[in-house]
């Protein structure tokens, strides 16, 4: 076990190089990106762990782009892309479900999957099948 510090320059949820609005979905509290704390905490088997951490005293929400997010919705960051680049594209994707044709499939669904509630298991036999 080291007692070196970790290094928060690798990890991926790390702030912005631009400093940026942000809010914590944890606590709700806004403040600006380069508030973000890296903080190195020991875990019950004494491994040490470190997390880029919300700022607000007793808040547990951790790491750009997972608890602490752009409060802009058009966010990009440096380099010119975000998490939720494709997000218009999967949306529009599944929102015209209504001319889809489950009948058309029906044939394609293996019998565990049919809706018999049996999960693949064959069916237990009638009392009239059983030999003894």
């Amino acid at each position: 076990m080291s007692d070196e510090p970790l290094d928060g320059d690798d990890d991926p949820f790390k702030p912005p190089a631009v400093p940026t609005p942000v809010a914590c979905l944890h606590c709700g509290k806004e403040y600006d990106s380069y508030l973000i704390e890296w903080r190195i905490e020991t875990t019950s088997d004494g491994t040490k762990q470190g997390f880029w951490c919300c700022p607000t005293p007793g808040c547990d929400g951790r790491g750009f782009g997972f608890d602490i997010l752009p409060t802009d919705p058009e966010y990009q960051d440096e380099n010119g892309g975000w998490v939720w680049d494709d997000d218009e594209d999967e949306d529009e994707e599944y929102e015209d479900n209504d001319d889809f044709d489950f009948d058309e499939i029906e044939d394609e669904i293996p019998p565990s999957m049919n809706g018999d509630g049996t999960n693949g298991r064959p069916h237990p036999p009638d009392d009239d099948e059983i030999p003894f």
